[in-house]
């Protein structure tokens, strides 16, 4: 039998290449339990927000005005549904991302742990860390975006004085900005407050932050490329259902059979999102441990 490769060691100082080496090494190598638990938390989620009926109803919309069906105001055609249905979409998105963050994270560090790595790893070995995770994501999720609030409100404020306050301003948030992208690994691989946490994040995000940025920037245009190939059968259908509802004067003249093409495209778009982020949050794993 083949010897197995060794185990992809995190904390190890990596030059740029080596870090997505094994990043993608780590995706490879445990791709079928990456997909096999994603499934089960994430495709339920998909489910039910590519139901929640907002994709549709702008398909529809587009279409409509285009064909001179509704006035120059779409958001009047839908009414109340269109913000509930929008709102929908954020929470399930927030929720579909928390999930599959806190699941990468987790079975990382199982497959720190464990001897036989994530070989035959059931849920339940997933689950206590799991839930750990997803507490400590959604605290961080709130701390950021206070974070964001009082730092919109410190800009606005100064810009108000004045403007050229801008060009000092936006590249600082920037600059923080990225060190920021490691305060996930550290407070959820480490016992740690969370204030100790965002200052570690600062010291290590900015004595790294280069790396940070280029970790960022290639494994978010890897997820981006995913993302638009994954999107191309719903455009496909967009287009589809926009062309029957214009030669029809705008009345309602996709099919039914349209309609549930354009659902389950929906839900593999949505799917296929969730998935490619993957690469983005083990390649900040791996900067981390750098």
């Amino acid at each position: 039998m083949e010897s197995q490769k060794p185990k992809i060691a995190m904390y190890v100082k990596r030059p740029f290449g080596e870090k997505l080496n094994a990043s993608f090494d780590f995706i490879k190598e445990n791709w079928k339990q990456l997909f096999k638990y994603s499934t089960y938390l994430i495709l339920p989620i998909c489910l039910i927000q590519a139901a929640s009926g907002l994709m549709g109803s702008m398909t529809d919309i587009t279409a409509m005005q285009a064909s001179g069906g509704i006035s120059d105001n779409p958001l009047a055609a839908l009414g109340p549904s269109f913000a509930l249905n929008y709102a929908g979409v954020i929470f399930f998105s927030c929720l579909g991302a928390l999930l599959m963050t806190s699941l990468i994270y987790a079975m990382v560090r199982l497959y720190n742990e464990r001897e036989e790595r994530l070989n035959g790893i059931l849920f339940n070995d997933i689950k206590p860390l799991l839930l750990r995770n997803i507490k400590r994501l959604f605290i961080i999720g709130v701390f950021c975006s206070f974070l964001l609030l009082l730092a919109v409100i410190i800009i606005v404020l100064l810009a108000v004085l004045t403007p050229f306050t801008l060009l000092l301003t936006l590249p600082l948030l920037f600059a923080f900005a990225i060190p920021l992208a490691l305060m996930a690994p550290i407070y959820l691989f480490e016992d740690i407050s969370l204030m100790e946490a965002f200052r570690k994040t600062f010291r290590l995000g900015f004595a790294t932050w280069g790396g940070v940025f280029l970790i960022l920037i290639v494994m978010g245009l890897i997820a981006s490329v995913l993302q638009g190939i994954v999107s191309i059968p719903w455009y496909i259908i967009y287009i589809v259902k926009m062309v029957f509802t214009m030669s029809d004067g705008g009345e309602a003249g996709a099919s039914v059979g349209l309609n549930f093409a354009q659902y389950l495209f929906s839900v593999l778009m949505l799917y296929g999102s969730y998935l490619s982020a993957m690469f983005t949050v083990v390649g900040l794993v791996y900067q981390y441990g750098h």
